[in-house]
């Protein structure tokens, strides 16, 4: 059996955008990026500082009018900010996720959709990206044992001419 790895349950932001059919409102060159995990911002500013450190490779969803949500989720392991109810954000939160390289989401959606349609998304396993080929590959060599399974299958190999 194959060990659980958070990298290949992960999806990237273009993965995220195709499924919530968002606007990419900055760093459209960094949609590759992969997300592990969904957090959502919809506490105070203090109580989502603590919570949002504690997290790597995230995708904070938060309200478009949340602007000290958005700005904590910005100065931590942020991959993007997904911004709900189609509201523009201040241009210094444009600013600053463009000097920080964190695409920025717009949907025209709630919270609770948007987050809905994530967790979907992470249910379902990607391999196309091509990080995650080779962590599959690596996984395979080191953790399964193929003539093991050829064995329990009564199978042998192909012979080649």
């Amino acid at each position: 059996m194959l060990p659980s790895n958070r990298l290949l349950r992960s999806v990237s932001v273009r993965e995220l955008v195709r499924q919530l059919n968002a606007e990419v409102l900055c760093r459209a060159d960094r949609l590759d990026l992969l997300v592990e995990k969904l957090t959502i911002g919809a506490m105070n500013v203090s109580s989502a500082l603590k919570y949002f450190r504690k997290s790597q490779n995230m995708a904070v969803v938060t309200g478009g009018d949340r602007t000290d949500i958005q700005l904590a989720a910005l100065e931590t392991a942020t991959q993007c900010l997904i911004l709900t109810g189609h509201i523009p954000p201040r241009p210094s939160i444009l600013s600053r996720a463009e000097d920080l390289e964190i695409p920025i989401l717009s949907v025209d959606l709630d919270t609770l959709t948007t987050v809905e349609i994530i967790e979907r998304t992470f249910g379902q396993v990607r391999l196309q990206e091509a990080v995650k080929v080779d962590c599959t590959q690596q996984m395979m060599a080191k953790h399964f044992d193929i003539e093991r399974l050829m064995s329990q299958l009564d199978l042998k190999p192909a012979v080649t001419l």
